[in-house]
């Protein structure tokens, strides 16, 4: 015991003045709080341990060096920090992740939960399954807020899958990428084609490429990461790609042609790699989420599917009640096929009971409204079907599938969609997209899917 009283005293003077010491170190560093290194940052009051060089340059001297320009004002200001507007252009396009987000609201406490517990109160859980009457949904900002010069027919509404951007197109040849987010929906990057009225766009996500298609006898693709557009004359025997669609691995491109033909072009070479032919001309076009499987609606209701491998024929039936079919859509699950008719008339299939015979019958034969169906989606977890008809306002049913059911709050008394030309569901269903003909393109959030 001695000893170890010796050994404090020659290390820290005794207790009494090690104690004095702490305390003396306590002042020193409360006296040193708003100075030099420890300094507090007023927007993320997190502690900066070094300066960056590269953090203070600015946006002027960037520019200069790119050899770039940019819009004058706001974010781009010359004299503001250029790594500020790339943290802007990076929160605009992909948002910032939750596990970044500083300031975050406190969670309720274990303790408060288990008072509501014991008080009567059950804790309120989020159902897996979506519920099949009334549908939990929020109409936001227009997609197309900062621009709506896409239309006046949008005839196209893409969501990109690797980020939180969508693609808006019309026939005012004009095409749009929008960040979405629900509050602003910045606009991203706009291409005008001249003379080119926009009849169908589809992203091939994998070689970062959007190809347009119009009534004219050739394509534009324009090259995502170079802002680049490139023009493709289509091959002999196809004169317009006003209609035509990709499969799911993205290799093909299946354009529909005159008297019943499809040809089928390759994305990467654009050059055709074979062609197929059904009875009547060909109104709507779907591939299966089997890549080999395209099918094909016609202009005497009769349905055709193809085996793109073999380049035959596999089967063909008659949609039944249709007198000329006018859309298709195949289920991410490849459980379901939707057929519209000009009648108004959804017809919902088991894609494994349509091969019995010529005329199957449908699981549910959807008849809410009356005129043609000008656009059919399922979302992505295929409990969803979103079909519209053009023809009449406001004209536009979401069909819960597992009820076989309409959602009867959807849309409200008060929602003014217009007349829906195209629709279309984010990746993760998080969004629901609504083009009209007066050039706006409607968005809600769907509640019941926290994603995008």
């Amino acid at each position: 015991m001695a000893e170890e009283e010796l050994l404090d005293k020659i290390l820290f003077g005794g207790s009494t003045s090690f104690l004095k010491s702490l305390e003396e170190a306590e002042e020193h560093v409360d006296s040193h709080k708003d100075s030099g290194i420890g300094e507090t940052d007023s927007e993320t009051n997190c502690v900066q341990a070094w300066t960056d060089e590269d953090s203070e340059i600015t946006v002027g001297r960037a520019l200069n060096a790119q050899k770039r320009k940019l819009p004058e004002g706001g974010i781009n200001d010359r004299s503001n920090k250029y790594m500020k507007l790339l943290q802007h252009k990076f929160e605009s396009i992909h948002s910032r992740p939750k596990w970044a987000r500083l300031n975050k609201p406190e969670e309720d406490s274990d303790e408060d939960d288990e008072i509501l517990q014991t008080c009567g109160f059950t804790k309120k859980q989020r159902s897996l399954h979506l519920p099949p009457s009334v549908l939990e949904y929020k109409e936001i900002r227009h997609l197309n807020c900062e621009t709506y010069n896409e239309g006046p027919y949008i005839n196209s509404i893409e969501f990109l899958h690797e980020s939180t951007v969508a693609l808006v197109a019309g026939q005012s040849g004009i095409a749009t990428l929008y960040a979405v987010s629900g509050k602003k929906n910045i606009k991203l990057h706009s291409i005008n084609f001249q003379n080119f009225p926009i009849f169908c766009a589809k992203i091939v996500e994998n070689k970062h490429e959007v190809i347009f298609g119009s009534r004219h006898p050739y394509i534009h693709c324009f090259d995502l990461m170079a802002a680049k557009s490139t023009k493709f004359r289509l091959p002999p025997g196809l004169t317009t790609c006003k209609k035509f669609t990709i499969s799911s691995d993205q290799s093909l491109l299946a354009v529909a042609g005159k008297w019943g033909e499809i040809h089928l072009l390759s994305t990467k070479t654009k050059e055709k790699v074979g062609i197929l032919k059904q009875n009547d001309d060909v109104t709507a076009l779907s591939f299966g989420f089997e890549n080999d499987l395209l099918y094909a609606h016609s202009t005497s209701g009769e349905i055709t599917i193809f085996d793109v491998n073999m380049r035959k024929v596999k089967h063909k039936f008659i949609d039944e009640g249709c007198l000329q079919g006018t859309t298709l859509a195949v289920s991410p699950s490849n459980r379901f096929l939707a057929a519209g008719s000009a009648q108004g008339v959804v017809n919902l299939y088991d894609t494994h009971c349509i091969y019995q015979n010529e005329t199957p019958k449908p699981e549910k034969a959807v008849m809410n409204l009356t005129t043609k169906i000008s656009s059919l989606a399922f979302n992505s977890t295929s409990e969803i079907l979103g079909y519209a008809s053009v023809d009449i306002p406001n004209s536009v049913k979401l069909y819960h599938i597992g009820s076989c059911n309409t959602f009867k709050n959807f849309p409200s008394f008060q929602t003014k969609f217009g007349n829906v030309n195209v629709l279309n569901f984010s990746p993760n269903s998080g969004y629901f997209a609504l083009g009209n003909n007066k050039s706006t393109v409607s968005l809600c959030r769907l509640n019941h899917y926290k994603n995008y």
